[in-house]
């Protein structure tokens, strides 16, 4: 008798305790995040990966993003860097996980580092477009950012 109790008060307590974790885990699940759109120069502008947000601010592909407005992205590998840049003019190398990084050559900080995915690196759209010299917009009621950028022919 006192075996069958024990087995049904495990049992019960396994029980208990899984339907608690899976409430627990339900809870602190993230949201399912709506799609944001990126439209450059009225047309929608199209990325490899899923528009990442996190804290407010949005990530995307660094070469397709920096190929659109003019720019070359490239992950250096062998100081685990970024650098965008546009025209022999502007260079921005940045780091992982790190505010620290080199404009122009001169040491700078930026407010979001890059993020690196398997097969890829994101980087905060708003700032990236506007440092490669695209005015910037969000539409909050479409989750669409509008970026204008000069097309040089």
């Amino acid at each position: 008798m006192l075996r069958k109790f024990s087995a049904l008060l495990l049992t019960a307590t396994l029980l208990t305790g899984s339907a608690a974790a899976t409430a627990a885990f339900a809870q602190s699940a993230p949201v399912q995040q709506q799609k944001i759109k990126v439209n450059l120069n009225g047309k929608e502008l199209p990325f490899p990966q899923d528009i990442v947000t996190e804290n407010g601010v949005a990530y995307v592909n660094a070469s397709t993003l920096a190929i659109a407005l003019g720019g070359t992205a490239a992950w250096d590998s062998m100081s685990k860097s970024l650098l965008v840049a546009k025209d022999n003019k502007y260079a921005l190398r940045m780091y992982p996980n790190s505010t620290f990084a080199y404009k122009n050559g001169k040491e700078t900080r930026v407010p979001y580092p890059p993020r690196v995915t398997t097969g890829a690196v994101l980087v905060p759209l708003a700032y990236i477009a506007s440092e490669l010299g695209a005015k910037v917009t969000y539409d909050a009621k479409h989750l669409t950012y509008n970026l204008q950028i000069e097309v040089k022919s």
